[in-house]
Formats: structure tokens, sequence, C-alpha cells
């Protein structure tokens, strides 16, 4: 405390114990000052306020609250479905203080590299752009995520196909569809072509030109169906009719009765 007459500094706080005993009068009433006992160790099962700041203590680590609360529950390796939100928010949380560290990594080799005397900051300028530092990530959700978007891009493209060369070209749907780059497209063409030469594939253009033909056919189908169906009615008459003659043929080689068969 502070005395303004002497400008001195006093401490003449006075603590009270825990322990002692305090009685306020009474203004109003006939009675006087009651001494009231209180019960002990009554609330002390009661753990909300510590639950409380426990939760609070979890947030500001930025850790999934599954991880520290979920005693019964195991890893799963299930699908990018089954992922908490937590989880994603947790990892987009690592990635931002990597980035930050990266930028601390920065800064070190840079004082050490020049206080060494191996470049000048000079040379720290040119070559900073092409330090990046490699970081262990958790690749099993980042797999899982690209297995299943790849497996939508291709039931798309399947449904598409019949739309190829209608409505839209190969190449739009590998670039957009497939999502293929222009070093992918090339590199791919590239592999196909050479699986071909080899025997491992068939050419995409007999591919196509047989797809046609089994188009062509479904698509007349009927029509030959009922072509056959005509062409063995014909077969059939004409077959009968041969009968038919050869059994003329054979009535008119018999011998004609006489008077005395008769």
């Amino acid at each position: 405390m502070y005395d303004a007459n002497t400008g001195e500094m006093r401490d003449d706080k006075k603590h009270m114990s825990m322990l002692e005993d305090f009685w306020l009068p009474r203004r109003e009433g006939g009675r006087g000052t009651e001494i009231t006992t209180l019960p002990g160790g009554q609330n002390l099962g009661e753990l909300k306020d510590v639950e409380y700041f426990k939760k609070k203590l979890y947030n500001s680590l930025n850790l999934p609250p599954s991880r520290l609360t979920d005693d019964n529950k195991g890893f799963n390796l299930g699908k990018t479905t089954e992922v908490l939100r937590d989880e994603l928010k947790f990892t987009k949380f690592i990635g931002r203080m990597r980035k930050r560290f990266g930028e601390l990594f920065h800064d070190i080799l840079k004082t050490q590299l020049i206080l060494k005397g191996v470049i000048s900051p000079e040379d720290w300028d040119d070559m900073k752009e092409h330090i990046q530092y490699d970081f262990l990530f958790d690749n099993h959700f980042n797999e899982l995520k690209e297995k299943e978007m790849q497996l939508a891009r291709i039931n798309l493209a399947t449904q598409m196909d019949v739309f190829v060369g209608k409505y839209y070209s190969i190449e739009y749907v590998r670039k957009h569809i497939l999502e293929q780059s222009e070093k992918e497209y090339k590199e791919i063409d590239k592999q196909m072509q050479k699986e071909i030469d080899m025997g491992l594939a068939l050419d995409p253009i007999n591919v196509t030109q047989m797809d046609q033909m089994d188009r062509m056919n479904q698509a007349y189908a009927p029509e030959i169906q009922a072509q056959q169906q005509d062409d063995q009615a014909q077969l059939d008459q004409a077959a009968a009719d041969d009968a038919h003659k050869k059994q003329m043929k054979l009535a008119k080689a018999q011998p004609k009765p006489t008077s005395s068969t008769k």
C-alpha cells in the first residue's frame, strides 16, 4: 500500500484465516446474531467445476477430445466418412504449425549459414525459394480420400461413356472428369501405345469399332431376327414342296392296274 503522506510503501494487509469465525450483527428484528455451522464434505463428489476447466484445457491444446476422453475407443481404420470433424480440424492445425516451424527453420538456417561464412545475405535471397521441409504425414486418411474421389470420377466417366463422340470428347472426359494434367495425359498416352505395341492391350480404335458393331447389331437385332425367320420359313416351304414333288413322282412311277390284276 502506498502512503501519500510519507511516500513509503506499507504492507498492512490483514489476512483472514479460513478457520476463524465471524459474526455479523443484525439491524432489524429482535433476535441476536446467530452462528450456523455449515456442513462439511457435502460437495466433494461433484466435479462439475473441475470438468469445466478440464474441457477448457483440452480445447486450448487443440487436441481432439475423442483422443483424451474416450478410453474405450480403439483406433479404427475406416472410411473417410467415419473420420470425426475434430480429427480434420486437428490435422489442419498441425499443418499450420508446421508452416510456422518452417519459417522458424528458415530463419535459423539463414543465421547459421551467414555467421559461418558459408553464404552471403545476397546468396540467401536467391536460394531460400528452393529450400523446403518434408514432414511426416498421416497418409492413410489422405489415401482413402484420394481413392474415393478417384472412384467417383471413374463411375462418372463410365456413365458418360455412352455420350463420348456425341456430346463429349475423349479429351474432355480425361482432362475435366478424370482430372488428368497435361503431363499425365501425355505420359499415359505413351504407356498405352507401348502396351499396344507389346500386345498387352487392345488398340482403342479396334475396341471402338467393335463396340460400334455391337451397338449396330443390337439396334438391328429385331430386323435381323425377322429376316432369319422369313428365310427359315422359305426353306421350310421349299423342303415341303420338294417332298410333295417326290411323292407325286413316286405315284406316277407306279404301274397302272390291268384287267388281270383287277
